[in-house]
């Protein structure tokens, strides 16, 4: 039995919590990794998993085997990339995530000159804008906007993200211009769903901080769904400046309450504690940090 190898099973059957979820991630058979754990269970001289028709649970000594085998892999896997990136250039594969809507407007060209400066490098990039398990995902990094949720995690900030509120010229003819934050809540707002408060909006300007509900007949899980729509005439939209930017100076949308800005969020570069030493991360993270404010500039 090669042990590494059912190692690396064992801990991908937990973390996707079934044979046949690891057997799809691995590229087994169901009964290849069926076999593997029964080997390293009999080698063991016990049970690490408990099996019914519809669930797994870790036993107590399984529960244990897999909190250190977990240890050891990733002590095993940044030795692996230590010695790949022994020459000072990060090597072998990098697996981030990153919201599909940043990715369109600023991150695709960064990460590609990323990719340019560093060929030993392979660069693996999933995007869209629902929060994936870092774990479960097998992601190195995650770049996240908004307000942090998961502390279990390591986070570099890497911009802050300014966010306005702004409407179509031909919506604000029809239907008026807010003059005060709470006039917002007798507009059409279109609404983002996967804010942690979809229809609560806050805004702030020179310390004060109200919270606004709002509605409307429209929602998207996309932020540039619901800019196209407030350039539409459907409404009014909370958006980060960095996507509303060229809409704005060109007139197809305007600045409504232009004192005022929404809650201040901020870009992130999220991994977990056993990549803080990882030369491939860092060397992402170094670049996005210098690139973003190139950017702003």
């Amino acid at each position: 039995m090669d042990r590494i190898a059912a190692l690396r099973v064992f801990r991908r059957v937990i973390e996707l919590n079934g044979f046949a979820a690891a057997a799809r991630d691995l590229d087994l058979s169901n009964a290849a990794v069926s076999k593997i754990i029964k080997d390293l269970e009999a080698d063991l001289g016990t049970p690490l998993i408990l099996r019914t028709t519809r669930s797994l649970r870790l036993t107590d000594t399984g529960h244990d085997y897999f909190n250190q085998i977990t240890r050891i892999l990733d002590e095993l896997g940044e030795a692996e990339d230590a010695v790949r990136s022994s020459g000072g250039e990060p090597r072998g594969v990098l697996r981030v995530s990153a919201p599909l809507s940043l990715g369109l407007v600023l991150l695709s060209p960064i990460l590609a000159r990323f990719a340019a400066r560093y060929p030993q490098l392979e660069l693996d990039v999933e995007f869209g804008d629902q929060s994936v398990d870092l774990i479960e995902g097998r992601f190195d990094l995650a770049i996240r906007g908004g307000l942090l949720q998961d502390s279990s995690l390591k986070a570099r900030k890497l911009m802050d993200i300014e966010r306005v509120v702004c409407a179509s010229p031909d919506y604000l003819a029809r239907c008026g211009t807010p003059e005060s934050p709470e006039d917002l809540s007798g507009h059409r707002c279109l609404i983002y769903s996967l804010s942690p408060t979809p229809r609560s909006w806050v805004l702030d300007k020179d310390g004060e901080s109200v919270r606004i509900a709002v509605d409307g007949g429209f929602r998207a899980n996309n932020s540039l769904a619901v800019r196209e729509a407030a350039i539409e005439g459907l409404g009014v939209a909370l958006l980060p400046k960095i996507y509303a930017v060229d809409a704005l100076a060109s007139g197809r949308l305007v600045r409504v309450l232009p004192d005022w800005r929404g809650e201040l969020h901020a870009l992130y570069g999220v991994y977990p504690h056993h990549r803080e030493a990882s030369l491939k991360v860092r060397s992402l993270l170094d670049f996005l940090v210098e690139a973003v404010q190139d950017v702003l500039a």
